[in-house]
């Protein structure tokens, strides 16, 4: 039994169980075992969640009467991503992807805002509003929503932006129009693409405007507004340059003037202005009202107009008087050609004064009541009209009418006439002012909007 027990103690089996049991700390010191410890799982957390995010905008799209008109827009953010359009901030059943594609279109849906909102989990945002421009013969809506009692002025796009008063009009050469909004007190500019801004404030400029009503634009972006208050006697000539730097017009008497030798003096009031901003001599022309030295300052004491040309080094030259003491004498609208011939809407109708002083009548009173005229580059004359208040007429209720340089007269547009493409619900039927664009599209304003005629 003892040489038994030696020889466990010899080969260590005893011994090490021993020396296990005793508590030694050496015990498996030395294992050298390969097999890999477990370690617990990482733990993963999850990514934030990214924001829908708009990276491509819509554009403004201008497609002929008759075809659709595609919209679209590209969007970023996690997830999933989700699409509404809208148009005139109406849900558009339906178009819920990132490309919209509208039914063919008319006229009448020129002017229509369309935008999308895209949403995730994370966010949702609205992409910029841009407008529909449908091209074609006709009458279509450039700028300006329907008017609503109390609504403020509002830039924006095509029918969501909103004039107070959609007052005279000016094409600016650069293929803007500017737009006198008397009641904000405001220059508004609208873009080819019915973009509505509003570049003078009026209240927020000085001086600041009080009563703006007539507009004409230059050379080098230079504005001129008649403005005041609404007394008569205090209206007057303001330039307005490309840096909005305001400053008033001397429009003073001419030595030498006709019409002082007979009593009669120049007041401050400014009843229409008219400048080209296309044309190299920077002409402006003033017309005022003029009334009897002494007499007291109202409207129904006026006698007489006159007409002044501003050179561009500041020289004035009388360029027409109204023959005989009329209250109806005063000026209402004027218009210059590339040849030096001024028209205007007095008491007669529409007069032309040529280069070499002859004046001729070109449409009577007796047709129609003209409210605004334009003139284009080829020398034709346009004029749009509103009816006589309880009189008969032959000339077509609410026309626009053209002037051809050698006089003739025809009907450029009707509303109530044969051709449909005219016949539009938001025709204006009270006319403020009248403009052209280079391409000769005719653009009319008044009724709380602009309207675009494209003319056969």
């Amino acid at each position: 039994m003892k040489n038994l027990t030696t020889r466990f103690i010899r080969g260590g089996t005893l011994a090490s169980g021993l020396l296990c049991l005793a508590g030694l700390t050496a015990c498996g010191g030395d294992d050298d075992s390969t097999t890999p410890v477990k370690q617990p799982d990482p733990v993963v957390s999850p990514l934030p969640a990214t924001a829908a995010a708009i990276t491509v905008q819509p554009k403004t799209q201008s497609v002929a009467a008759g075809q659709p008109a595609i919209f679209s827009v590209a969007a970023s953010g996690s997830g999933t991503l989700k699409y509404q359009w809208w148009r005139n901030g109406v849900e558009i059943a339906g178009a819920t992807g990132a490309t919209y594609t509208t039914t063919p279109v008319t006229l009448a849906d020129s002017g229509d805002v369309l935008s999308v909102v895209v949403r995730n989990d994370a966010a949702t945002v609205t992409s910029d509003a841009v407008a529909l421009q449908v091209d074609g013969v006709g009458a279509r809506v450039l700028a300006g929503g329907a008017i609503v009692p109390g609504r403020a002025q509002l830039d924006g796009v095509g029918k969501q932006a909103y004039f107070l008063s959609a007052g005279a009009i000016a094409s600016d050469g650069a293929g803007n129009l500017l737009l006198v909004d008397t009641q904000s007190k405001s220059v508004r500019k609208i873009t080819p693409a019915g973009v509505v801004t509003t570049p003078i404030a009026g209240p927020k400029t000085t001086p600041a405007l009080q009563f703006p009503r007539d507009i004409a634009a230059g050379l080098n972006g230079v504005t001129y507004v008649t403005d005041g208050i609404s007394e008569p006697l205090s209206i007057y000539v303001l330039k307005i340059a490309a840096d909005n730097v305001i400053s008033a017009v001397p429009v003073g008497t001419t030595p030498g003037d006709p019409i002082l030798s007979s009593g009669f003096t120049v007041t401050p009031l400014v009843t229409a202005i008219a400048a080209d901003a296309a044309d190299a001599a920077g002409n402006v022309y003033v017309a005022s009202e003029v009334a009897r030295d002494g007499e007291p300052e109202c409207s129904s004491c006026f006698k007489r107009a006159i007409v002044r040309k501003i050179a561009r080094d500041g020289s004035v030259t009388t360029m027409l008087e109204s023959l005989g003491p009329s209250v109806m004498g005063g000026v209402l609208d004027m218009a210059v050609d590339k040849s030096g011939n001024l028209f205007v809407i007095n008491h007669k109708g529409i007069e032309r004064l040529d280069r070499s002083g002859v004046r001729t009548t070109l449409v009577g009173t007796d047709q129609a009541f003209i409210k605004a005229i334009t003139v284009d580059a080829g020398g034709n004359l346009y004029f749009a009209t509103e009816p006589f208040s309880g009189r008969p007429s032959t000339w077509p209720a609410h026309a626009i009418g053209k002037i051809a340089p050698d006089g003739k007269v025809t009907v450029a547009a009707d509303p109530n006439g044969s051709d449909a493409r005219f016949k539009s619900a938001a025709w204006i039927t009270q006319p403020a002012g009248l403009a052209l664009d280079a391409a000769g599209a005719l653009y009319v304003s008044g009724n709380g909007r602009v309207l675009k005629l494209v003319l056969p």
